[in-house]
C-alpha cells in the first residue's frame, strides 16, 4: 500500500473531513476510505460508461459498401 500527500483547499478540506465523520465516525483511516470509495466509484463508472458505448457503437452501426462505376457518382 502506497502514501500519498495532496494539496486541498480549506473548503474541499472540509468536506473531506466532513464525509469521513458522517460514514464512518472519524475513525482512524475514515479519510483513505472516503478517497478509497470515490476511486472505486469513478472506476465503476468509467466501466460503465465504456460498456455503454462500445454497445452503442456494436448495436448502431451498420456498414454499406457500394461499388461506384466512377468517381463523379460520389459526389451527387
Amino acid at each position: 500500500m502506497g502514501t500519498i500527500m495532496i494539496s486541498l483547499d480549506e473548503e474541499d478540506e472540509k468536506l473531506l473531513r466532513n464525509l469521513a465523520q458522517e460514514r464512518y465516525g472519524g475513525k482512524k483511516g475514515s479519510l483513505s476510505k472516503v478517497v478509497k470509495e470515490a476511486l472505486d466509484k469513478l472506476k465503476s463508472d468509467n466501466d460503465l460508461v465504456k460498456e455503454r458505448l462500445k454497445s452503442r457503437i456494436l448495436d448502431g452501426l451498420t456498414f454499406e459498401y457500394k461499388m461506384y462505376q466512377n468517381r463523379s457518382e460520389i459526389y451527387d
